[in-house]
């Protein structure tokens, strides 16, 4: 009984000091961004119903000062995808033509293009690894 105790003491005790999921970095590049204005939003999101006009996990701002963006994020490893937009004009908007269609570029991780549609997660996910990853957006 008593080396079942010592074990179960020792289990305990290891598991309570376990660290916390290390994190890793995530590198985006956002491509084919036309006009040096505004600023570009981010959306990272992890799997469910929120992907991708719901609420992101973590949104980025960034002003454009060039035609290449670069922004980084520091994750967890998992499962992801991207939602993407240039507010060319500044208004803290994405603005939209007639039924919803996006007159400001736009992009989804794995560059994947919407038909008639918003994407599903599964249409952009990708996955971080322990050793990070990066991955480049084209806007369109």
């Amino acid at each position: 009984m008593l080396i079942l105790l010592s074990v179960l003491n020792l289990f305990l005790s290891a598991s309570s000091h376990r660290d916390p999921l290390k994190k890793t970095n995530l590198k985006v590049e956002i491509q084919n961004v036309r006009v040096v204005s505004g600023a570009v939003y981010i959306g990272l999101f992890r799997p469910g119903k929120d992907f991708p006009e719901g609420k992101s996990i973590e949104t980025k701002k960034l002003n454009v000062n060039s035609k290449n963006v670069y922004i980084l994020f520091s994750v967890e490893p998992g499962d992801y995808a991207i939602a993407v937009y240039h507010d060319e004009n500044d208004n803290g908007k994405m603005d939209k033509r007639v039924f919803g269609i996006p007159k400001e570029p736009y992009g989804f991780s794995n560059n994947f293009k919407p038909v008639m549609s918003a994407p599903k997660f599964s249409d952009c996910r990708f996955s971080v690894g322990d050793d990070g990853k990066a991955i480049s957006i084209k806007l369109i």
